[in-house]
C-alpha cells in the first residue's frame, strides 16, 4: 500500500497539470480567435454580414471557441484557484477584448445610435425629441447643427425615422463616451470594457463569498461571444450588470436604500430589471421601513432616468413603442406562437395579445421567485438568474448580447447549464444571409430553435454528474 500512494498522488498531479495547461491552451486560442475576428471583420461594412463567407465563419468561430472555453473550464473546475490561474484568466480576458479598440463597427449598427444620442445629450438636446431623419432633413431645430460634425454616423443609423429607445443611465454613458472620444465608438468601448471588468470582479467576489471556486468567473470574462458582442460591438447592455450585482449584494447585506438606488440605475440601462424589485423587497420583509426605503430609492432613481423615455413613447415614431410592439428575432417558439395567433385571432390583435401574454408570464416569474426568501447568497443570485433567463427566453427578440442579462448571475450562482447559452446563440448571425436571400423563415421558424440545445445538453450533463455541475 505504501508503494501505491505515491503513484496515486503522482497521477493526480499529472491530471491537474494537464487540465491547467489545457485551459491555458484554450484561452490562448480564444485570444487568437478574437484577434482574427477584429482584424478580418472590423474593416468590413455592416452589410457584409448578409453574405455567407462572413456570417458562417463568424458563427463557427464564436460557437466553437465558446464551446471549448466552457469544456476546458469544466475540466479545470477542481483546480486550486491560485494567483497563477486567476492571473492567466484575467490576462486572457483582457487580451480577448484589446484587439477591438481601433477596429471598425464589427458588423453592427446599434453603436451609431449610441453615438448620436451621446452627442445630443452632451450638447444639451433630448434624444427623444428628434429622430435621425429629422436631423438629416434639417427640421430647423438647433440640434440639426450636429449633422455637420456627425453626418457619416447619423446616416448609418438603422431605423432613422424612430427616436431613441434607451433610458437615462444609458444616455448618460453615451454622453460620457462622447466627451471622451466624440463620434468614436472606442469611447463607448472604454465604458463597456470598464463595466465588463467590474462585472468579472463582482462575479469573483460572489463566488468566493459563496465558497465556490472563483475560476467560474472565466465563463464570463473569457466568453468569446460576449467579448465580441460587448466590447467588440460596443453594446451598452454590459453596463446594467454591475448595477444589478450591487443591488443584489446590497439586498443581501440589508442596505435597502442602496439596493433601490442600484436597481434604479440598472433600470436606466434597460427597463426589465424592474422585475427584480419583488425579489429584493422580499429580502427586507417584514421590515416595513426597509421596504419603504428600498421603494423610495428605486422609485426616485428609476423615475428620473426613465420618465422622459416613457413620456416620449406616447407620441408617434417612438423607438420604445416600435421595439415593444414589433421586434422579433432569433426566437423560434415565439415565431410559432405568433403564426398561430395570426391565424386564430388576427394580425394585429393576435400579436398584441401574444406580447401581453409574454409580459404577464415575465411578471409571474418575478413574483414566483420572490415567494420564498433565499437563505444563501448563491440562492439569491440563482433566483435572480432564473428571472433574468426567463425574461430573455420569453422576449420576442433574443439578440446574442442579451445573454449578459442572465449569464453573469447564473455563473455567480454556480450554474452551468445557462452558461452554455452563448455557445448556441451565435446562430443568430446566420439570419442575415438567409434574410438577404428571401429565406428568413428558415431561420425564424427552424434554425433559431437550435440555440437552446447547448443549454439542454449541459443541463443533462450536470444532472448526470451528480451535482458536480457547480464550480467548486
Amino acid at each position: 500500500m505504501s508503494m501505491e500512494f505515491p503513484a496515486i498522488v503522482g497521477r493526480d498531479r499529472i491530471l491537474r497539470e494537464s487540465r491547467f495547461f489545457l485551459l491555458l491552451a484554450v484561452l490562448a486560442g480564444a485570444v487568437l480567435v478574437q484577434s482574427a475576428i477584429a482584424f478580418v471583420f472590423g474593416s468590413m461594412p455592416g452589410s457584409a454580414r448578409d453574405t455567407w463567407p462572413v456570417s458562417l465563419p463568424l458563427f463557427g468561430l464564436l460557437a466553437s471557441s465558446g464551446g471549448l472555453v466552457l469544456w476546458s473550464v469544466w475540466h479545470a473546475r477542481s483546480l486550486p484557484d491560485g494567483p497563477c490561474l486567476l492571473s492567466a484568466v484575467a490576462i486572457a480576458g483582457f487580451l480577448m477584448r484589446l484587439p477591438y479598440f481601433g477596429a471598425g463597427p464589427m458588423l453592427e449598427d446599434d453603436q451609431f445610435r449610441y453615438l448620436l444620442d451621446g452627442a445630443m445629450v452632451a450638447h444639451g438636446f433630448s434624444p427623444y425629441a428628434l429622430s435621425p431623419q429629422d436631423l438629416l432633413n434639417g427640421s430647423g431645430n438647433p440640434a440639426a447643427g450636429l449633422v455637420a460634425s456627425g453626418r457619416p454616423v447619423i446616416e448609418a443609423i438603422n431605423f432613422p425615422d424612430l427616436r431613441s429607445v434607451y433610458p437615462g443611465t444609458a444616455q448618460i454613458l453615451f454622453a460620457l463616451a462622447h466627451r471622451l472620444m466624440p463620434w468614436d465608438m472606442d469611447g463607448i468601448r472604454v465604458l463597456v470594457l470598464a463595466a465588463e471588468s467590474i462585472t468579472a470582479i463582482l462575479i469573483w467576489h460572489v463566488l468566493k463569498v459563496s465558497g465556490r471556486s472563483s475560476l467560474g468567473a472565466a465563463l464570463y470574462w473569457c466568453n468569446p461571444l460576449l467579448a465580441f458582442c460587448l466590447t467588440g460591438q460596443a453594446h451598452i447592455d454590459a453596463a446594467l450588470v454591475p448595477a444589478v450585482f450591487l443591488a443584489l449584494l446590497a439586498g443581501w447585506y440589508g442596505r435597502s436604500l442602496a439596493a433601490g438606488v442600484a436597481l434604479g440605475v440598472a433600470v436606466g440601462v434597460k427597463l426589465w430589471p424592474i422585475l427584480l424589485a419583488p425579489l429584493l423587497a422580499r429580502m427586507f420583509w417584514p421590515a416595513g421601513k426597509a421596504i419603504a426605503s428600498f421603494a423610495l430609492g428605486l422609485g426616485i432613481i428609476s423615475a428620473a432616468l426613465c420618465a422622459p423615455l416613457i413620456l416620449a413613447s406616447l407620441s408617434p415614431n417612438a423607438g420604445l413603442t416600435a421595439y415593444a410592439g414589433g421586434w422579433s428575432v432569433n426566437n423560434a417558439p415565439f415565431a410559432w406562437l405568433s403564426y398561430a395567433a395570426l391565424h386564430w385571432i388576427g394580425p394585429t390583435t393576435g400579436e398584441q395579445a401574444l406580447r401581453l401574454t409574454m409580459a404577464a408570464l415575465g411578471l409571474s416569474v418575478s413574483l414566483l421567485v420572490a415567494w420564498k426568501r433565499p437563505d444563501t447568497l448563491g440562492g439569491l443570485f440563482g433566483s435572480a438568474a432564473l428571472l433574468a433567463a426567463s425574461v430573455f427566453y420569453l422576449s420576442p427578440a433574443q439578440f446574442p448580447w442579451y445573454a449578459v442579462w442572465f449569464l453573469p448571475l447564473a455563473i455567480a450562482a454556480g450554474g452551468w447549464a445557462l452558461a452554455a447559452a452563448t455557445t448556441g446563440l451565435p446562430i443568430y448571425f446566420l439570419f442575415f444571409p438567409l434574410a438577404a436571400a428571401g429565406q428568413r423563415d428558415i431561420h425564424s421558424y427552424w434554425l433559431a430553435a437550435l440555440h437552446v440545445m447547448p443549454v439542454l445538453m449541459v443541463g443533462l450533463l450536470v444532472h448526470r454528474s451528480s451535482g458536480q455541475g457547480s464550480v467548486s
